[in-house]
């Protein structure tokens, strides 16, 4: 069944921005007028589900990483069975998720609108390993949503290319984080490890072997796809519109429910 209706909303989608785990770029924006950090009204309440409301509205927020996966959303709900509409906003700059608590446009946003899921990128990770970062800001951002009554869902990043073992470091770091502030976790990296070790011809990287090309965006958006409708992937038809061969594309739903059903995104 396809929507009516599918409202797609962008905001600084920038090639080249912060990686969550890298450095600013020298163009990267700066952040908007700061704010005072928000007070958080309870400690840790329970996850909102939402998978079964009748119009999805998504914030996804992050740097780089976040970039056109919200488009590619659209396309999958609207190629589902499902009656549900979509509506998502992609609030898309430089920092971390802690420099974003200070950022008056990023928590009006989060504020103003009752989303019904909000995709949290950006926690700050060392690609060395050695180093560990703060998290109460990103606990912050995800009781915050909660409070909205909104689905929170962290994104940890997929790896970057010929790292092995960054995949689930990363999402390791997500679970610890999850296990002081309850929310969902997207296993992103647990996905492209899967599909890299079984598929590694496929391009998932750009050249600069941190971003991900379109290939990589979607099976990425596969993944969140999944987590918001609590519908399984490879469930989903043939999608023409994506340019992805048939097989690629039951490959990939294949590995994403597989991953998730060996990794529940969301005790609820």
């Amino acid at each position: 069944m396809q929507f009516n209706s599918v409202l797609i909303f962008g905001f600084l989608s920038v090639a080249t921005l912060l990686q969550g785990c890298g450095t600013a770029s020298s163009d990267a924006p700066t952040m908007n007028q700061q704010a005072a950090p928000p007070t958080l009204k309870n400690l840790n309440s329970p996850i909102p589900n939402n998978s079964d409301v009748a119009q999805y509205k998504i914030l996804v927020m992050g740097n780089s990483h976040v970039s056109g996966i919200t488009g590619i959303l659209d396309t999958l709900f609207a190629s589902s069975n499902s009656p549900t509409q979509v509506e998502n906003l992609t609030l898309s700059q430089g920092g971390f998720l802690t420099d974003r608590l200070e950022d008056s446009q990023s928590v009006d946003t989060l504020q103003e609108t009752d989303w019904s899921h909000v995709i949290l990128q950006a926690q700050k990770v060392s690609q060395s390993g050695q180093v560990v970062y703060p998290t109460e800001g990103t606990q912050t951002w995800i009781q915050l949503a909660k409070e909205r009554g909104a689905t929170p869902i962290l994104f940890p990043e997929h790896p970057t290319r010929g790292n092995q073992q960054e995949g689930q470091r990363i999402h390791d770091i997500h679970l610890g984080i999850a296990a002081l502030q309850s929310t969902c976790i997207a296993p992103v990296g647990l996905v492209w490890d899967r599909v890299i070790s079984l598929r590694p011809e496929l391009i998932l990287h750009q050249e600069d072997g941190n971003h991900a090309s379109e290939l990589g965006r979607v099976l990425t958006a596969l993944v969140f796809y999944e987590v918001i409708a609590n519908s399984a992937a490879d469930l989903l038809p043939f999608i023409e519109s994506i340019n992805i061969d048939r097989q690629t594309q039951d490959f990939f739903g294949q590995i994403v429910s597989q991953v998730l059903a060996e990794n529940p995104p969301c005790e609820y």
